[in-house]
């Protein structure tokens, strides 16, 4: 009897803890939180550069805390800290180890409404131009802070949607499907289709990217704030680089990681 009681109540808390949770919407202010994060990322990049092949593969760590400030009436600053960036660049056989500029960098500091949307970004004018050439930025104006998943109904395992992020010439499509929920979290897969038109200059060369591409991987999740705990995806992009009036075939393929750090 004892043994049947003890089996129910081992099924009651399985369902409980499988079924029992869900992904929600979540309106208003960012929970209050500060936490230490670390970004891996080996990237690879190839071009094909007056007939002859080129390589370039990087490898980088880049080490941040992120802090959600106790809301002042209608508004939430979020500040995002880099401690520490390390690395090696390797091109054509030779490499070299990428100098930490971390201590340069002021904090990026976001400002948002009370719905979470980011209506201000101040921060290192370089490091603000650094992102904002990058393949998919990673903070937006006018959007919400990307730490935290946003969903507009609620989702239960099995559950898959569709979000898309359109801008100027970039576009990602993005399907999520819930997975399972794992240790009190839940578990997303994603599969987002790209389309990259950026423009950068680097030592006064202007240059023009146009890519499309695919990013797949999964992600872990707090059902109670929404907030990503952890991301690992690799990515494959492919198309041209326009530089000095040049036309170069490029191809690019990463794996990356973004998770919590004790």
């Amino acid at each position: 009897m004892k043994k049947s009681i003890f089996s129910f109540l081992a099924f009651i808390l399985f369902c409980t803890y499988a079924f029992g949770q869900n992904l929600s919407p979540k309106k208003g202010f960012y929970p209050i939180q500060k936490t230490k994060r670390k970004m891996t990322q080996l990237a690879k990049n190839k071009m094909l550069m007056q007939g002859q092949d080129m390589t370039m593969v990087t490898n980088m760590n880049m080490y941040s805390t992120i802090h959600i400030q106790t809301p002042v009436a209608d508004s939430q600053k979020i500040s995002i800290t880099f401690n520490k960036i390390e690395g090696d660049i390797e091109v054509m056989g030779k490499k070299q180890t990428i100098p930490d500029g971390s201590k340069n960098f002021k904090p990026i500091v976001l400002t948002t409404n009370n719905e979470g949307v980011i209506n201000s970004i101040t921060g290192s004018p370089e490091l603000l131009k650094q992102m904002e050439q990058s393949y998919s930025g990673s903070f937006q104006l006018n959007k919400p802070f990307t730490q935290f998943l946003t969903i507009k109904s609620i989702k239960n395992i099995g559950d898959s949607w569709i979000d898309s992020n359109m801008d100027a010439g970039n576009s990602m499509i993005t399907k999520y499907n819930y997975n399972r929920n794992e240790n009190g979290n839940a578990i997303l897969s994603f599969s987002t289709s790209m389309t990259v038109q950026s423009d950068m200059n680097q030592n006064g060369i202007a240059i023009h990217n146009d890519l499309i591409g695919k990013m797949t991987g999964t992600m872990t999740v707090d059902p109670k704030s929404n907030y990503i705990i952890s991301t690992d995806g690799n990515m494959n992009l492919e198309g041209r680089m326009e530089m000095n009036t040049q036309e170069i075939p490029v191809n690019i393929s990463s794996t990356f990681n973004d998770t919590i750090t004790k």
